[in-house]
């Protein structure tokens, strides 16, 4: 009899890491890391597909790419964002950004917090054109925005140079970041003549233009109050618990001296009776009798008594 085969589909997921391309014999891509090469399989291939008609390599320098084989469309990149060039919607960018405490380099990196697709130079690249500093956070709506058109304008036109085989636009900064290989004396500028300077943002060497990309205090989201309920200043992010505290005072001991006698408050009062000698009066002896109020404001008296 006949057997029912069932046919189970599978998917290759190449993620390109930051310097992974893939090639065939006709074409090529240039990667600025390596020099312009036609070599086929080009340099740090790690893997070919080959058909009886047609051929692909993958290769990545940095190896920072990997490879996934799945039986499911949904098995490769689950994990990741959306995509920066296809996927990813200004109102989901929007939420990602605004008013983060994170810098914003470190949230564009992070394949997996808001966006994907989006590497180190392309990232130094958005934030040059929309003049904000690595490390800023908390950006507002209109940052948010402009970042978003730039991100899309940046991304959709790198992928149509690289399919023409073009450079990039000459006003970009992508031009001026490598030069700080060539040497380290070297004054390097934009294409319009402002300094470009390095420095480590979210781990990564990022090319910057000071005068431009100025780091300033963000606006932090307010927090929402209930009722008629005022908001307290310099309070944390988390609202610390209420708690009750009661202390109970010991109770004073009542003094019976000082007790109601016959409707009437009697004042403590004690009696001592010493005995003392004279000089200048041998074998006379004085008794004294000493009467003291301990209760306040009232004045000692004494009395002296001869035997």
């Amino acid at each position: 009899g006949e057997t029912n085969m069932v046919r189970t589909g599978v998917y290759l997921f190449v993620h390109m890491g930051m310097t992974g391309r893939i090639s065939t014999p006709d074409i090529i891509p240039t990667l600025k890391e390596l020099k312009d090469t036609d070599e086929y399989p080009p340099p740090h291939c790690h893997l070919r597909l080959k058909t009886d008609t047609a051929e692909a390599s993958f290769s990545d320098p940095r190896k920072f790419g990997y490879v996934v084989l799945s039986t499911t469309l949904g098995g490769g990149f689950d994990e990741l964002a959306p995509d920066a060039l296809h996927e990813i919607k200004q109102e989901q960018l929007n939420t990602g950004l605004i008013g983060k405490s994170m810098g914003i380099k470190g949230l564009l990196l992070d394949q997996k917090r808001v966006v994907s697709g989006v590497g180190n130079w392309v990232a130094d690249e958005i934030l040059y054109q929309c003049q904000l500093h690595p490390e800023q956070t908390h950006l507002s709506e209109s940052q948010a925005d402009k970042l978003g058109e730039r991100m899309k304008f940046i991304l959709t036109t790198a992928v149509q140079c690289l399919d023409d085989n073009e450079e990039f636009p000459l006003d970009w900064l992508f031009h001026c970041r490598w030069g700080k290989r060539s040497s380290k004396s070297k004054t390097i500028q934009d294409p319009k003549g402002r300094l470009v300077t390095f420095i480590t943002a979210a781990g990564r060497t990022s090319a910057i233009v000071p005068s431009i990309q100025k780091k300033t205090a963000g606006k932090r989201p307010k927090k929402e109050t209930s009722g008629n309920k005022k908001s307290e200043k310099n309070t944390s992010d988390y609202d610390m618990p209420s708690v009750e505290i009661k202390i109970e005072l010991p109770k004073r001991k009542a003094n019976n001296s000082s007790s109601p006698k016959n409707g009437k408050r009697v004042k403590p009062t004690t009696n001592k009776t010493v005995n003392k000698t004279k000089k200048g009066h041998t074998g006379t002896t004085k008794k004294t009798s000493i009467s003291k109020r301990t209760s306040k404001g009232t004045r000692r008296s004494s009395r002296l008594a001869s035997k």
